[in-house]
């Protein structure tokens, strides 16, 4: 990389290179923070405030002063994870303990041991990452939710990419309009619907009993303590019974449904089949019956999921993702000198966010809270003692580890980039750790440091850390003044932008190179990233890990020994060329080979290709030589190379004590 400070004026005042760096920033964080927080199952309020936390606390304290932070590609697999099986308070718990973790091994001083990683497996990882977040997005591209694990997301892109290049159908502007209004309420409604599903399913699971202790609990007691515990969400199944009815008659008063056709007849019986499912819910949540209510929970999201899905038009869903990911593509190519600055992802939310206003397509777009904090799911008292803290410790381990490595490879990068101060790899690891403990708190993101937002700072003349700070305050602002423009924008250009950043952390290039150069570590790079797919990201990472491990120690197990009679038959010498790592492993090889020099020959072995000799084959070295001498035999060696590879004292003669003579 080359080493510059940024295209900006350097006669600039600092403050104002970092003004302007910051606003650059600023536009590339705003549509990244709300795609990430999508594709991670989250609310957008909690991508923003993850981006807002990075630059005005982490910005502060960094220890890489252009590094800039905030919710990550990279984690998204994780955190959606997470959330699908525990929920969002539960997830804020998982990125407090990551945060402290990280603060903790920052104080330790253990920052650079998170560099510590093949290579192979970290950008095996980011592969992997980036096949995970292209095959869910694709579905979101065209209006259609994620499947539950990536090889369903890969069995049902076909189905999905037909959905969205079929021709887009056109309606009159007032029936788009209803479309759009009725799409919008329904998608809201079913995504508290499915929140619900979720909390309740997971209370159920908790009162499950043990075949073998379920003789031990009075009946009367365990009916009390299911009702006990779904009675929090009896309020909130009600108040989405009340919202549907409210949308039924909008429903009916509408142009969509008062112009007549098969639409409006299939939206209007479903539209009764959902109020029906979710009065039985209410009723069923106020019962003792656990089997019905889980019955009752899926109808209830099944039929909201209907409803929204005759509403949406997937044709035009796939137009507009398309477009943005066109844009984005086209932009690398044809943006020349200062157009650069102009970040492609924003400029391809601006032209399709006009695109889709102008034609009223109906489609799903970003659905923000008027107040940012109401759009949060803060963890409470009760999430601690409810939620299973074990696994929500190995959560929060996982995140800990690879935004760690995340933050502190990009931090390397930046500092490849720019002139100035060099990272604090330790301070910044504690930084990230605070920046965590507070999104914890908060029940958001977790963040780590971000490439494309560091780079984008270097390359916009950010001096100090007041442009990541500013960045911060941009993002508040625009989140909590502009919400309305935010509402605007489709879902499926955030899922488009999404689409480029996953095909770009799939590194094409990296596989290529290291299948030239080391088919070991290609091998290595392919099964982490495929494991990752296949399984899950821990055991995709651990499986590069441990075969990253199996290779080292099977290279410094590896001993090759040649040994060649190179004089005059009189005088037999002999030569012994030692490659590779010379250990306790392979010590009687290297004994036998000694074993077979002649009495009085003159020896020389050549450790020039040896990476590494252990205590017990220098100390046999050592003690053959001793015996050779009393044979009249001679041994050349090159003790300081050799002393070297063994990184000790140097040898000293059997002799004299004195350092050994090549």
């Amino acid at each position: 990389m080359k080493n510059n400070s940024g295209p900006l004026d350097s006669t600039q005042p600092t403050w104002q290179q970092d003004l302007l760096a910051s606003l650059v920033v600023f536009l590339v964080a705003l549509p990244l923070c709300m795609g990430i927080a999508l594709a991670s199952g989250a609310p957008v309020a909690a991508g923003l405030v993850t981006g807002i936390v990075g630059g005005l606390l982490v910005g502060t304290f960094a220890g890489s002063p252009l590094q800039v932070s905030g919710p990550a590609a990279g984690l998204t697999v994780i955190c959606g994870e997470i959330i699908r099986q525990h929920g969002m308070p539960a997830f804020g718990l998982a990125v407090l303990f990551a945060g402290i973790l990280q603060f903790v091994a920052g104080i330790l001083r253990l920052g650079q041991w998170f560099r510590a990683v093949s290579p192979a497996v970290i950008h095996g990882m980011l592969s992997g990452i980036g096949v995970l977040i292209l095959c869910g997005q694709l579905h979101v591209l065209v209006d259609e939710r994620p499947r539950e694990n990536a090889m369903k997301n890969i069995a049902a892109i076909p189905e999905s990419l037909l959905k969205g290049i079929a021709m887009p159908t056109w309606e009159s502007a007032d029936v788009r309009t209803s479309r759009i209004d009725l799409l919008s309420r329904l998608n809201a409604l079913g995504g508290r619907q499915r929140t619900l599903r979720g909390n309740v399913d997971r209370a159920l699971q908790r009162l499950m009993v043990p075949a073998d202790a379920a003789l031990n609990v009075d009946a009367a007691e365990q009916v009390k303590s299911v009702t006990e515990v779904l009675q929090p969400w009896v309020a909130e199944q009600q108040s989405i019974a009340v919202e549907l009815q409210a949308i039924s008659k909008s429903a009916d008063d509408s142009p969509l449904v008062s112009n007549g056709g098969p639409t409006a007849e299939k939206l209007k019986s479903l539209l009764i089949a959902a109020d029906r499912h979710l009065v039985e819910a209410s009723r069923d949540l106020s019962s003792d019956k656990a089997e019905s209510v889980t019955l009752s929970q899926k109808d209830s999201a099944q039929s909201i999921d209907a409803l929204t899905a005759i509403l949406k038009s997937h044709d035009w869903a796939g137009k507009i993702g398309l477009l943005a990911v066109i844009v984005i593509f086209g932009w690398q190519f044809f943006a020349k000198g200062k157009l650069k600055l102009i970040p492609a992802p924003l400029l391809a939310i601006v032209i399709t966010t006009l695109a889709a206003q102008i034609l009223k397509v109906p489609i799903l777009y970003v659905d923000v809270p008027n107040n940012l904090l109401s759009g949060l799911t803060l963890p409470s008292f009760a999430t601690f003692t409810e939620s299973p803290i074990r696994v929500l410790l190995l959560a929060g381990a996982v995140v800990a580890v690879v935004a760690s490595a995340e933050t502190l490879l990009c931090a390397t990068a930046v500092d490849q980039m720019h002139r100035g101060p060099r990272t604090r790899y330790d301070k910044e690891l504690s930084a990230q750790g605070i920046g965590n403990i507070v999104c914890g708190c908060l029940g958001v993101l977790p963040m780590t440091g971000v490439i494309v937002r560091s780079a984008a700072n270097v390359q916009a003349g950010g001096k100090t850390r007041l442009s990541a700070i500013l960045h911060g305050v941009w993002l508040l602002l625009f989140a909590v003044a502009l919400v309305p423009v935010l509402r605007m924008i489709p879902t499926a250009a955030l899922a488009g932008i999404l689409v480029y950043t996953g095909i770009r952390l799939i590194d094409f290039q990296g596989m290529i190179h290291l299948w030239k150069e080391n088919r070991i570590e290609a091998g290595i790079f392919f099964i982490t990233m495929t494991v990752i797919v296949v399984e899950d990201l821990l055991t995709g990472v651990v499986t590069g890990v441990v075969l990253s491990a199996v290779k080292l120690l099977a290279r410094f197990s590896q001993l090759d020994v040649h040994v060649t009679k190179d004089g005059p038959a009189d005088k037999r010498r002999t030569t012994i060329k030692l490659m590779g790592a010379a250990t306790f492993i392979r010590l009687p090889k290297l004994a036998s080979c000694l074993e077979k020099v002649d009495p009085g020959a003159d020896l020389h072995v050549d450790v020039c290709d040896m990476d590494y000799i252990d205590r017990a084959c220098m100390d046999l070295l050592q003690n053959w030589a001793r015996q050779h001498a009393a044979t009249g035999g001679q041994l050349t060696i090159d003790w300081d190379s050799l002393n070297s590879k063994f990184q000790t004292n140097r040898p000293r003669t059997a002799e004299t004590g004195a350092p050994a003579k090549s």
